[in-house]
C-alpha cells in the first residue's frame, strides 16, 4: 500500500470540506484489504488444485471409457474401422466437427 495519500483524493476531501480519515483506519482499512485478497487467492488456488486432483483422478476412467467407445464403433462399421481409430479418421471428425460449428454459427461472437 502507498504510504503517501493520493494527491486526487486529497483534493477530492478538500473539495467537499470533509476531514481525511485518520492514518489509523487507512491502516486498519489497508490490511484488511490485503487480507481479503490473500483470502480470495488462496481460495482459487484451492479450487483449482482441487479441481486439477478430480480430472486427474477421473481421466483414466473417462479415457477407457472413450477408447472402449471408439473400439465398439470401429468393429461395427468394419469397412471403416481402421479409418475412424487412425490420425486421418479424427482428422476428418475434427473437421465435420468444424463444418457443424460453423453451420449452427457457435463460433460467432456475440
Amino acid at each position: 500500500m502507498q504510504d503517501e495519500l493520493d494527491a486526487q483524493l486529497v483534493a477530492l476531501f478538500a473539495e467537499s470540506r470533509e476531514t481525511l480519515p485518520s492514518e489509523e483506519f487507512m491502516r486498519a482499512f489497508g490490511m484488511r484489504r490485503k487480507r481479503t485478497r490473500r483470502s480470495r487467492t488462496l481460495r482459487r488456488v484451492g479450487l483449482i488444485a482441487v479441481l486439477a486432483i478430480i480430472a486427474t483422478w477421473a481421466a483414466p476412467a473417462v479415457l477407457e471409457q472413450t477408447a472402449a467407445a471408439f473400439r465398439a464403433l470401429g468393429m461395427h462399421s468394419t469397412d471403416y474401422g481402421e479409418l475412424l481409430v487412425s490420425p486421418w479418421g479424427w482428422a476428418v471428425s475434427t473437421l465435420f466437427g468444424l463444418a457443424v460449428l460453423v453451420r449452427t454459427r457457435a463460433l460467432r461472437r456475440r
